[in-house]
């Protein structure tokens, strides 16, 4: 079944240099990432960007990381509002005992410039980076050990401008910091509301409110914005409501009812302004995010009248190894909710480094997150590669960005059913050679890359396994050969013999296009299951033809045989699928799916198999490739989601 795939295990490869950024089309940089970081001049490269020679564009330092295997470092952040009423002395004072408490924070009430200039003086004695961007924002600086991270970008929003004898203009900050030693990326978010708004968490000053509760939800949209990116995501501020009683009082806008569904409040419950007011604050996402707490405390005696909250954290890999579920039907509140899949694609993107390579294959491309995450890569010096089997408006963006050379470091492809001799581009797989702690990471979907995939259910596989790496990337490299006008029509790939399990209990299966005379590769699947005490479960968008009719047989007759079978298809599967299952008693429930999942489990086979084209016969002539996984506790994993999909009666 075509040319076998070479796996080279032990590979090492060479260390990189992190070039500057290159420029794309003309206003595509402005668009993406904002405004430039705005630092000191002759400031040290170690942790602020370089000014960047590109409009809009966001430079990180010109050094090369060396990542090691080591687990995750506790990581410790803190929030420290150093009162502008301090001497110059004591407000370096309150900064010098708050470094050695953590590796990252952020700084409130740097209104003076002589407060700055002596605040950069001594980071820089201390080997600490910082953000203080010139053009707005200034005041709240975010700060950390440069021995330990690096800046990649900040961004800065202004919140609303200053009234005299009411406010000063506030702003919201935020960095992405990418840690040394293991690669994987942090964001920290800086705030510092309008002060006299509220009184012990009550609506006091109805003048003043809309403006907190503004700052609130643009503090909220900036969190939710860093995590669809980032691992590991901390904010914290001075948000001038006592969380003491706003916990209980939970009144519209305020911190709790703004942000308690998103965020989690790591403080301690003891006042950080005196003993009975708790304005300083410190969160990260509840849901599904990247920062265990472990330790919080106020850390007492500083001479501003603000402590510091100091919070320790264990971070946790979220592009770890397994499946991942998109559930629409999730709170629509929740972080991911209905975009789980791509979520983990667009962390993967934006956590490339310069240099690195991001190769995504799709049947077609029409989302604009995902869309905006691969422009923004390519800007920043990411090699982004692009094959999709339909050409749409976004593909058409991209390709104006990157162009077609296929020669070239960055490209975008399609490869229409007239490329694949008359089959279709069925792949969806997105591949970084490079990412924090990982190598070779593979981050499987099953449905294509548009927004209708964040409103079905579907599902995906991250793995960090190198064959599976090698094999997507060579069915990769095909679809690409292709798209740039191959002679010869796409072999099917065959799947490598691997000296060991992959590591996630999953390896690339079930290849297409099948060839002449070849069995169909889920009958083949189906073949040796036996029925005492297997459950079979299958998922699929699109099940027709003579194809569909003998797998659907094939169920059939598991179910007649004892086996407990039960279906979900989509709503254009046709009734002559249908009725064959539901002849035999086979459970069928029609819901909006985006995915083609087959699941075994009991008897002689436990199985999962991933991916891949549909249930029709020009699934067999297409190009695809699914993934088998055989881990019994990921294969439960797969059985429960499609519970959640269709419950047991």
């Amino acid at each position: 079944m075509g040319v076998p795939v070479t796996v080279r295990r032990g590979r090492r490869r060479p260390a990189r240099r992190v070039g500057l950024a290159r420029a794309l089309a003309a206003g595509t940089a402005a668009t993406l990432l904002g405004a430039v970081l705005a630092v000191p001049a002759g400031a040290a490269t170690g942790g602020a960007a370089r000014p960047s020679p590109t409009a809009g564009v966001s430079v990180t330092d010109d050094v090369t990381d060396e990542v090691t295997a080591e687990p995750a470092a506790p990581f410790r952040a803190f929030t420290l509002n150093v009162c502008y009423c301090l001497s110059p002395a004591k407000a370096m004072a309150d900064v010098r005992r708050v470094l050695p408490l953590a590796d990252a924070g952020g700084l409130q009430e740097f209104s003076d410039a002589v407060d700055r200039a002596n605040l950069i003086t001594l980071l820089t004695a201390e080997d600490w980076g910082w953000y203080m961007p010139t053009t707005g924002g200034a005041t709240i600086p975010i700060i950390w050990d440069r021995s330990r991270f690096r800046l990649l970008e900040g961004n800065t929003i202004k919140v609303h401008p200053s009234e005299k004898g009411v406010t000063p203009a506030r702003y919201i900050n935020s960095v992405r910091l990418r840690e040394i030693a293991t690669g994987e990326v942090y964001a920290l978010v800086n705030a510092h509301t309008i002060a006299r708004a509220s009184h012990d968490a009550r609506l006091t000053d109805m003048r003043r409110i809309p403006r907190l509760r503004k700052h609130l939800q643009l503090l909220r949209g900036e969190i939710e914005r860093l995590f669809g990116t980032t691992e590991h995501v901390f904010a914290g501020g001075d948000l001038n409501v006592n969380y003491l009683a706003d916990r209980n009082r939970r009144l519209a806008g305020l911190p709790t009812n703004a942000l308690g569904d998103l965020v989690r409040f790591d403080m301690p419950l003891v006042g950080s302004r005196g003993t009975r007011s708790l304005l300083d604050y410190t969160m990260t996402v509840r849901s599904a995010g990247g920062l265990v707490p472990t330790d919080q405390r106020v850390v007492r005696g500083f001479a501003s009248d603000h402590d510091a909250v100091v919070v320790t954290y264990q971070p946790q890999q979220l592009l770890a190894d397994g499946p991942v579920f998109n559930d629409p039907t999730a709170d629509p509140a929740a972080p991911a909710a209905g975009t789980a899949v791509r979520d983990r694609q667009v962390r993967a993107v934006r956590n490339a480094e310069p240099g690195d390579t991001v190769r995504l294959a799709t049947a077609r491309l029409d989302d604009p997150v995902l869309e905006e995450a691969l422009l923004a890569a390519a800007l920043e010096g990411v090699q982004v590669r692009v094959v999709t089997g339909a050409v749409t408006p976004a593909l058409t963006r991209i390709q104006a960005a990157l162009g077609t050379d296929t020669a070239a470091a960055s490209y975008a492809l399609a490869c229409p059913a007239a490329c694949l001799d008359g089959g279709r581009h069925e792949v969806e797989a997105l591949l970084v050679d490079r990412l924090a702690r990982t190598t070779d990471l593979t981050v499987v979907a099953s449905a294509a890359a548009v927004p209708a995939s964040t409103t079905a259910w579907t599902t995906g596989f991250v793995s960090t396994d190198p064959a599976t790496y090698e094999t997507y990337g060579a069915v990769l490299d095909r679809l690409v050969a292709a798209a740039g006008g191959a002679p010869e029509p796409l072999p099917a790939a065959d799947v490598p013999a691997t000296e060991e399990p992959a590591p996630s209990g999953a390896v690339p299966a079930l290849t297409y296009p099948v060839t002449a005379g070849a069995t169909d590769p889920v009958l083949d699947a189906l073949a040796p299951v036996g029925c005492a005490g297997t459950t079979v479960r299958a998922v699929v968008r699109s099940w027709a033809g003579a194809r569909g009719r003998a797998v659907a047989d094939r169920l059939a007759a598991l179910r007649t045989a004892g086996c407990d079978v039960a279906v979900v298809v989509g709503s254009g599967v046709l009734s002559g699928v249908t009725s064959r299952l539901t002849a035999a008693g086979v459970a069928v429930t029609v819901a909006k799916v985006a995915q083609t999942t087959l699941v075994v489990s009991g008897g002689d086979v436990t199985r999962a198999w991933v991916g891949g084209p549909p249930w029709t016969d020009r699934g067999l002539t297409s190009t695809g490739l699914a993934l088998e996984v055989s881990d019994p506790a990921v294969v439960d994993a797969y059985v429960d989601a499609f519970d959640r999909i269709a419950p047991p009666a």
